[in-house]
């Protein structure tokens, strides 16, 4: 299986930033403080095995993620499923928005070869809270780790987790009927609905200091994430893109 590398630069920020909506502008230098340079480099050479580049991508944005794996996917250079080591101070599994709705309603609904994804500025449509969501829809994603960071407050989308459980160890994506939420008083009572479940997919969190690979991954690729990091990052990140060698031009 193939080994992915997804990082995202805010896991090297002091604090998260949480939001129930995509943020605008970027965070304030006085209120996040970003690891140095030697220190969050150190990390990736010891504990994620990045001691020279590896083929990937640098993002601005960290949905772009999504579709670098669907190109790769179409042209064969990446195979699913794969693993996918996701450091980030986000889980990107949705936050209980209107994407977690159209996966179970309609996306799952539908042959995975046939499983295409909404793509545009709607909620519900691929962005960087929830691409990991629909890449595990689309059985791209055999295995998932999630690098925690320091501060980290449990994200991720329970919905999509084996017994409704975020300590499950196991993503389970779910299909329910159209419309399942509409009686609903209170969303938790979807746990006593009826559902069809997909594969279980091995899922491990593990936080930043207990994380380590032995092995370089056979691609990486770093989001900038501008909304949830301050000016102060963007010389880590581009010393970071140091770390990438570029996909040459087919």
């Amino acid at each position: 299986m193939q080994r992915v590398l997804d990082i995202d630069l805010d896991f090297f920020l002091d604090r998260i930033l949480y939001a129930d909506e995509e943020p605008r502008g970027r965070p304030s230098n006085k209120e996040y403080r970003v690891d140095a340079t030697d220190v969050a480099m150190d990390y990736l050479r010891k504990q994620c095995g990045l001691n020279q580049p590896v083929p990937g991508a640098a993002c601005n944005h960290h949905r772009e993620v999504w579709f670098h794996w669907r190109r790769m996917l179409k042209a064969g250079k990446l195979r699913a499923p794969f693993e996918v080591i996701h450091i980030d101070a986000h889980a990107d599994m949705g936050l209980g928005n209107n994407s977690c709705l159209y996966i179970a309603e309609e996306l799952l609904a539908q042959p995975v070869e046939k499983r295409r994804p909404p793509t545009g500025r709607e909620n519900w449509h691929v962005s960087d809270c929830n691409f990991i969501a629909y890449a595990l829809a689309q059985r791209w994603i055999g295995k998932f780790t999630y690098v925690t960071h320091p501060q980290w407050q449990d994200d991720v989308q329970w919905l999509h987790m084996k017994d409704f459980s975020t300590t499950s160890g196991f993503v389970q994506m779910k299909r329910f009927e159209p419309g399942f939420t509409e009686e609903l008083s209170d969303f938790l009572d979807v746990k006593r609905l009826p559902f069809e479940a997909e594969p279980d997919i091995p899922m491990q969190v593990i936080s930043r200091p207990n994380f380590q690979s032995e092995t370089p991954p056979d691609f990486i690729f770093l989001s900038h994430s501008p909304n949830y990091t301050p000016p102060a990052a963007d010389a880590l990140f581009d010393r970071m893109k140091e770390l990438i060698r570029p996909f040459a031009r087919s």
